[in-house]
């Protein structure tokens, strides 16, 4: 495999060789390897008209499994969006190549900081922000789910969306330290009927800010990885972007969403911000599915975390 190389000059080299075996003729854009992704080595590389594209080899069996969903979805979802996505002009079992999409991401993870480095100030994101990835989400909560059935997508239903995540919450403990005043929290939002969404929605499924895309501006050009897209809970698309930017910032984009043909129901904020307190147990499910420590490490900080700030 690629990513069993040692050398990062070999390794995008390597990447770039298997392109051309497909037909792709690409030149490196950049020395190094992109290696902060958890699913894929990323090499950076031009055509021979100076078009940037992206090239990306699979760190794990599991993930082009994945891929192959994440492919479909972009089938269905390239023609429906006011955003780009990307275009897969190649897709194996080895290597995935496509133009880069136009922008830079919101904002990118400072490993010094621990934290978003975001391209504007998060608690105040300008409105062409706002106004464009609400739109953006809506058009996509707005397709119609039988779209995604023919996708093969994952497809739940409202009542599935909840034992779902009761399921994911109760195995969280397989590997994590809950305090009871955390596992209470988790339970009590499941069992609060006013949080859940009475209908299921395509969503993007790890909405975070490094996968949204903005020109100079902040207005959003495009979204990517796609890899978790299913219908499911509409504020899945939302929970990860409220943990980066805040209540204040959260509210501002839901009244952007429903402006823009969103659907909100009157407890959905509060949902949001209880899916982000649960979230460690996804992260757990994802720490066993590769059998990296490094996850289950940052889940069970986030829930010593959260367990700090009910005790103050």
């Amino acid at each position: 495999m690629v990513q069993e190389m040692t050398d990062p000059d070999v390794r995008v080299a390597e990447l770039l060789r298997l392109a051309r075996q497909h037909g792709f003729e690409l030149s490196a854009a950049r020395p190094d390897l992109d290696e902060s992704g958890a699913d894929f080595l990323v090499a950076h590389a031009n055509d021979n008209a100076g078009m940037p594209w992206i090239a990306k080899a699979p760190r794990r069996p599991d993930v082009v499994t994945r891929a192959d969903a994440e492919r479909r979805a972009l089938l269905l979802l390239r023609d429906h969006l006011p955003v780009e996505v990307p275009d897969w002009r190649l897709f194996s079992s080895d290597l995935i190549a496509y133009p880069r999409v136009p922008g830079h991401p919101a904002a990118v993870i400072d490993d010094q900081l621990g934290d978003w480095v975001w391209r504007f100030d998060r608690e105040a994101p300008p409105d062409a922000f706002l106004d464009s990835l609400a739109a953006g989400l809506a058009t996509l909560h707005r397709i119609d789910p039988s779209l995604a059935v023919d996708a093969q997508l994952i497809v739940l239903h409202p009542d599935d969306i909840r034992a779902a995540t009761a399921e994911r919450v109760d195995r969280a403990r397989d590997g994590l330290t809950i305090p009871d005043g955390v596992w209470r929290r988790w339970h009590e939002w499941i069992a609060d009927d006013g949080s859940w969404p009475s209908r299921a929605v395509l969503v993007h499924g790890d909405l975070h800010p490094g996968h949204v895309l903005v020109d100079d501006a902040g207005r959003v050009t495009g979204i990517l990885d796609w890899s978790e897209a299913h219908v499911g809970d509409p504020a899945t698309d939302f929970s990860l972007l409220y943990a980066s930017v805040g209540l204040e910032a959260l509210s501002a984009l839901l009244g952007r969403y429903t402006a823009a043909g969103g659907h909100v129901w009157p407890r959905m904020a509060h949902h949001i911000v209880e899916r982000w307190c649960a979230y460690p147990a996804v992260i757990a499910d994802f720490a066993r599915l590769t059998g990296d420590a490094a996850p289950m490490q940052l889940a069970q900080a986030m829930v010593d975390q959260t367990a700090a700030g009910m005790a103050s």
